[in-house]
């Protein structure tokens, strides 16, 4: 089965520039689907459709601001005119500002709901009906472990990863049978949104988990395909955690010993 898995679909992917959202779209072309690459960063993502289409995929690139709704509406129409059909939805884009809750400035807190939770009811409302039309349709949902665990300072983020969660399970008794949403819960990857982060501190992330490194792009894009593909057709209102067993375990400090 592998090489075909997607083959005649036609998936909606938003972060689709970088990480995540390009290893899922590189994925997924070569799994025989083709591409509707969306990101506000144009120039990026028309690298990713250059890509797919270098290695004989098909793909085109739409920029438009996931957390605008008459965006959202115009991008997931385009994405119909040029294919006449939509399969699949992953809504993995992200933006977020950092900060306690006596911190963050209301427009940062706007802003990140609007980027990671209510862009993904927006793409569902958008989506769902061209779906049902067609009788079928997958939504692959980009979560986080912040959905199942607290870390300090990420207050917007972690209740906007929490919220998707709950949509997720509404989606998904909503539009069954026909339509499945799933999530995934990464851990720490490495993507756009490190470059901040310096190798030291790189390190010390990743002994935070059992696997002793962080994740790469690539490895949630196979849980993406897992998800998108008949290999979870039996799969809804769910969630897989793929975080290299960060959320399994407690950590404790070097002195304590149990």
């Amino acid at each position: 089965m592998m090489g075909r898995l997607l083959a005649d679909k036609v998936a909606l992917i938003t972060g689709a520039a970088s990480g995540i959202g390009r290893a899922t779209a590189q994925l997924f072309a070569q799994e025989g689907a083709r591409i509707v690459a969306v990101d506000i960063n144009e120039t990026a993502g028309q690298e990713t459709v250059n890509a797919i289409r270098e290695t004989s995929g098909e793909a085109i690139f739409i920029g438009g601001d996931v957390g605008r709704l008459e965006e959202v509406e115009a991008l997931v129409q385009a994405g119909f005119d040029q294919y006449g059909r939509l399969d699949i939805v992953h809504s993995n884009a992200a933006a977020y500002v950092m900060g306690q809750a006596t911190e963050i400035s209301e427009d940062d807190w706007e802003r990140t709901l609007a980027v990671c939770l209510k862009a993904t009811w927006m793409l569902a409302r958008c989506a769902i009906p061209v779906m049902l039309a067609q009788g079928a349709g997958v939504i692959v949902i980009t979560g986080s472990v912040h959905a199942l665990q607290g870390y300090a300072n990420y207050t917007a983020y972690q209740a906007a990863k929490g919220g998707l969660l709950a949509l997720t399970r509404a989606l998904a008794a909503d539009y069954a049978p026909n339509i499945r949403v799933n999530t995934i819960l990464p851990g720490a990857v490495v993507t756009g949104l490190w470059d901040t982060i310096s190798e030291a501190d790189r390190a010390k992330i990743a002994q935070m988990c059992p696997l002793k490194r962080n994740g790469r792009p690539e490895e949630i894009a196979q849980a993406a395909l897992f998800l998108a593909s008949d290999m979870s057709s039996y799969m809804t209102g769910s969630h897989v955690v793929v975080d290299g067993g960060l959320s399994s375990i407690v950590q404790l400090p070097e002195e304590i010993s149990l």
